[in-house]
């Protein structure tokens, strides 16, 4: 029986996003008479502890908050030791030999976070491969940049999910890596239209019917939906009448209700939060919105697209390789009065829409599943990269 390759994928957590799901659907569909897999994750928590399949080894480096105590005090306790641990891994990291069991032939970090960890690993002589699901042309800090570039050119093979973003460390730092490759970040259509049609319970019935935007990403600085808020109550104010559904969560969320509540447009610009399915709230919609400032290589975007929505996104990372602007969707820049305009054209010109609607119901022929599949599989089987 051939040698199966030992693989370990390195993450910080599974909480909730566009990242963690992607490994996940990896992981669902990579082959395992070919290949032993193992996750290891530094905080075993977050909505999607329990999606990673039964037959793929989890290594838990310290417990999730879900399995602290309840007891305010305790949980605090817990949350220290918890700080304490890993401060302790990240400046003695030989201290990690207690968690590798086995012995790997690749290590994958997934995720900017991820890129130290396995670059910190107690086993040297394992092939490293980093996953890079981020962009540089927006980095808020320089300095942050020139620091990943550093450790993106000590692995051995750095895998980009998207070619602009790839072009980004050539163009902009003059920097050539030894060994890449594009992979694009996977979607499957029939399970997206069937996951639109689940009836969900706490979704908003409205009495009026609305144009309505939808979008779905995290809550956070840099996504733009405090800009999206501004430009939703200006246009609110010229007489458009139209809605917003946001589905995420983060450290922005109350706050950015709040603001809403007090322009009064809470009716109008809704945040529902974090949503297993977003796809229900998806569908239901006129257009998918993306107002963001820095962005790789949005699923959410390619998913909108398989449910025939139409798509108004900010030019950034790989946006331009998933939406054909003027023919399923609109480009903009991430700028108040570009957004502000487009919104505006979207709402007026029902011609430009249907157009667009219609760009939108072609586009899942653009995406391409079993390809990139065998794609990773020849990454993983395959230790001699160019």
């Amino acid at each position: 029986m051939p040698t199966k390759t030992k693989i370990l994928f390195r993450l910080r957590s599974l909480e909730m996003g566009g990242v963690v799901k992607v490994l996940i659907d990896i992981l669902q569909h990579l082959p395992q008479e070919k290949l032993d897999i193992s996750v290891m994750v530094n905080l075993y928590q977050g909505e999607l502890r329990n999606e990673i399949p039964k037959d793929i080894k989890v290594i838990k480096i310290c417990q999730g908050k879900e399995d602290f105590s309840r007891n305010v005090l305790i949980h605090k306790i817990q949350l220290g030791l918890r700080a304490l641990k890993l401060k302790l891994l990240d400046h003695f990291p030989f201290l990690l030999k207690t968690y590798y069991k086995e012995r790997y032939d690749i290590e994958i970090a997934f995720g900017k976070s991820e890129l130290e960890m396995v670059l910190k690993s107690p086993q040297k002589e394992s092939k490293k491969i980093a996953w890079v699901h981020w962009e540089f042309s927006h980095e808020p800090e320089l300095n942050r940049t020139e620091f990943n570039l550093n450790q993106l050119q000590q692995f051995d093979h750095v895998v980009f999910c998207s070619d602009n973003v790839r072009k980004q460390v050539k163009d902009l730092f003059q920097i050539d890596l030894k060994s890449t490759a594009v992979i694009h970040n996977v979607i499957h259509p029939e399970e997206i239209h069937q996951k639109s049609q689940e009836e969900i319970k706490d979704q908003p019935v409205f009495q009026e019917k609305l144009f309505t935007f939808s979008s779905v990403g995290r809550v956070k600085n840099g996504k733009g939906y405090p800009l999206l808020l501004n430009i939703h109550k200006k246009l609110i104010d010229e007489g458009l009448k139209h809605r917003i559904l946001i589905v995420g969560d983060g450290d922005k969320l109350v706050e950015l209700r709040e603001k809403a509540k007090e322009l009064g447009v809470n009716e109008t610009f809704i945040l529902l939060g974090n949503k297993n399915n977003p796809f229900p709230y998806i569908i239901d919609s006129d257009c998918f919105i993306l107002p963001t400032q820095s962005e790789a290589y949005p699923l959410s975007i390619k998913e909108a697209l398989v449910l025939g929505i139409p798509l108004l996104v900010s030019d950034v990372g790989g946006v331009n390789e998933i939406l054909s602007d003027q023919i399923d969707g609109l480009l903009m820049t991430y700028d108040e009065s570009d957004i502000f305009a487009k919104m505006k054209t979207v709402l007026t010109d029902d011609s430009l829409v249907n157009r667009l609607k219609k760009g939108a119901s072609q586009a899942k022929l653009k995406f391409e599943t079993d390809a990139i599949y065998q794609k990773i599989e020849e990454l993983l089987t395959n230790s001699n990269y160019e």
